[in-house]
């Protein structure tokens, strides 16, 4: 599970005591899990988005989507980054 946040906040991983704003990606993790806290409290920072588009390319390719040839997303108005 992952979640693809933007710079609207402040986040800390609390097991590695580190506090970042920036863009960042959550991701579960047992170690959370194990703690009592929310699977998905661990995240990284990231350069790999900087808008709402670009986080759901990023999450495409990250989690290995396979977009069809033609796809229906009529309403965006950036396109897919792909490669």
């Amino acid at each position: 599970m992952r979640r693809y946040n933007g710079k609207s906040h402040e986040h800390t991983n609390t097991i590695e005591e580190d506090t970042f704003y920036d863009f960042h990606i959550h991701q579960a993790t047992e170690r959370y899990q194990m703690i009592g806290a929310r699977e998905d409290t661990f995240a990284e920072p990231t350069d790999k988005f900087s808008d709402f588009y670009e986080a759901i390319s990023c999450m495409i390719k990250d989690c290995n989507f396979e977009v069809p040839v033609d796809p229906q997303w009529h309403a965006r108005k950036k396109p897919l980054k792909t490669d």
